[in-house]
C-alpha cells in the first residue's frame, strides 16, 4: 500500500450526467483512496446531471460548471450551447487552478471537456475512461489531448487514434465486488419455478413494460413454470401489473428493487438492457443474460456492447424489436430445457468479469501523478 504523503496526491473526476458514466468514477474513487491514504477526490460535474444529487450524499466535494450538450440538441441547442462554451472555459481553467489536480480523469459525459481540456492545458496528467464499445462524443474529442485512455472493449481504441491506452474494464460498485467474492451461480432447479429477472433501469423500460408480459404467455404450457420479477421503472407499475392477466407463472411487479444483490441471487435468467455498467455488474458476478439493447442509444452503442459480450460466449442478444417474436420464444424455451446452457453462459460471463478494474485504474492514476 502507499504510504500517505505529506503533499497528498489529488484526484479529480470530470463528467457524469448520467450513472453509467458516474458510478463508474465513484468506483475508481474509492479504489484511489484506499490506495493512496491521506489522498483527496473531488468530482467536477453540472447541476443537472445524476452527480448533483449523488455525489454530496457520498461525501465528495462537487464543483459545477456551466455547460450543456452539443450532440442531439437540435439546430437551436447547438447555438446556445456553442455560445456558453468560452465561458464554460474560463470556468474549467478558474476550477483547475483552484484544485490544484494530480491527475485529472473524464468518464465520459458532456461536463469532462472543458474540465479534462483545461488540465491537459495546464500540463496537469490526464486520462479518460471509456465504458463503451463505441466512444461518446465527449471522450473522442479528449482523446486528441489526454495522456490514456482505459477502456472496458478493446474495440474502442479504433475510435481514439494513436492515443496509449489499456484494457481493465469497466469499474462497479466495491458492494458488488465484495458479492461477487462470495456470489456463486446455482441455476434452475427442478423443484421449483424458472426465475426471470427483468431489470429496465430504475426508470423502467418502455419496450420492456408493453411487450415482456406478451412473450412470457406466448410460452405456452412452459409458463406454468415461470416465476418473473418485473422492475418497471417509478410510477409505472400499475400500468404493467394488468398486463401480466391471464398469465399462467407467477409474476411479481414492482417499481425498484433496492436489494440487487438479492435480486441476483434469485434469478436463473437476468433480461436487461445493454448499458455498460448493468454488463459490468453482469460479468463480475457471471449471470446468464438475455440482453436487449436500447435501440436509440447514442450511435447505437448499446447493441455494440451487447456484441462483443456475445462474440465472448458470455450473454445472449436479441434486439428490441424481437421481444414477444417467435425467435424470442424459441429462445426462451430452449434455455429452459437446456439448463446446462444456462451453466456456460454463467461461466463464460465469470470468466470475462473484470472484478479489479477500478483497483487497476487507480494504480495507474497514482503512476501518473510520479
Amino acid at each position: 500500500m502507499t504510504e500517505p504523503q505529506s503533499n497528498p496526491l489529488h484526484l479529480v473526476i470530470a463528467g457524469g450526467g448520467t450513472g453509467g458514466h458516474l458510478f463508474p468514477g465513484v468506483a475508481v474513487a474509492q479504489a484511489f483512496e484506499r490506495l493512496a491514504p491521506g489522498s483527496r477526490v473531488s468530482f467536477v460535474g453540472t447541476q443537472r446531471g445524476i452527480e448533483a444529487r449523488v455525489i454530496p450524499q457520498l461525501g465528495y466535494p462537487l464543483h459545477l460548471v456551466d455547460v450543456v450538450g452539443l450532440k442531439g440538441s437540435g439546430p437551436l441547442g447547438l447555438l446556445r450551447g456553442v455560445a456558453r462554451l468560452p465561458g464554460s472555459g474560463l470556468q474549467a481553467r478558474r476550477i483547475v487552478k483552484d484544485l490544484a489536480p494530480s491527475v485529472v480523469v473524464s468518464v465520459g459525459g458532456y461536463a469532462a471537456g472543458p474540465i479534462t481540456l483545461a488540465a491537459a492545458l495546464a500540463r496537469v496528467p490526464t486520462a479518460l475512461m471509456e465504458q463503451n464499445a463505441i466512444p461518446g462524443l465527449t471522450n473522442k474529442l479528449l482523446a486528441r489531448v489526454v495522456d490514456h485512455a482505459f477502456l472496458t472493449f478493446e474495440e474502442s481504441a479504433q475510435y481514439l487514434g494513436r492515443l496509449p491506452h489499456s484494457v481493465p474494464g469497466n469499474p462497479v460498485r466495491e458492494e458488488l465486488i465484495e458479492l461477487a467474492s462470495r456470489f456463486d451461480y446455482e441455476g434452475p432447479s427442478p423443484e421449483r419455478p424458472f426465475r426471470i429477472l427483468v431489470i429496465g433501469g430504475s426508470g423502467g423500460a418502455g419496450s420492456f413494460n408493453e411487450h415482456l408480459p406478451e412473450w412470457f404467455t406466448k410460452m405456452g404450457e412452459l409458463q406454468g413454470q415461470l416465476a418473473v420479477r418485473h422492475q418497471a421503472g417509478r410510477g409505472r407499475a400499475e400500468d404493467v401489473r394488468p398486463r401480466y392477466e391471464g398469465f399462467q407463472g407467477r409474476a411479481e411487479v414492482v417499481e425498484f428493487i433496492d436489494d440487487m444483490a438479492e435480486a441476483y441471487r434469485w434469478c436463473d435468467l437476468l433480461i436487461c438492457r445493454a448499458g455498460a455498467t448493468t454488463i459490468a455488474e453482469v460479468l463480475t458476478l457471471g449471470i446468464p443474460a438475455i440482453y436487449i439493447p436500447f435501440p436509440n442509444a447514442a450511435d447505437d452503442h448499446q447493441r455494440f456492447n451487447a456484441r462483443s459480450v456475445v462474440e465472448a460466449g458470455a450473454g445472449l442478444m436479441l434486439e428490441d424489436h424481437e421481444i414477444a417474436s417467435t425467435r424470442a420464444v424459441n429462445l426462451l424455451a430452449g434455455l429452459m430445457r437446456n439448463p446446462e446452457s444456462l451453466s456456460r453462459l454463467a461461466a463464460g460471463a465469470r470468466a470475462q468479469g473484470k472484478a479489479q478494474a477500478a483497483e487497476t485504474i487507480a494504480r495507474a492514476l497514482i503512476e501518473m501523478c510520479g
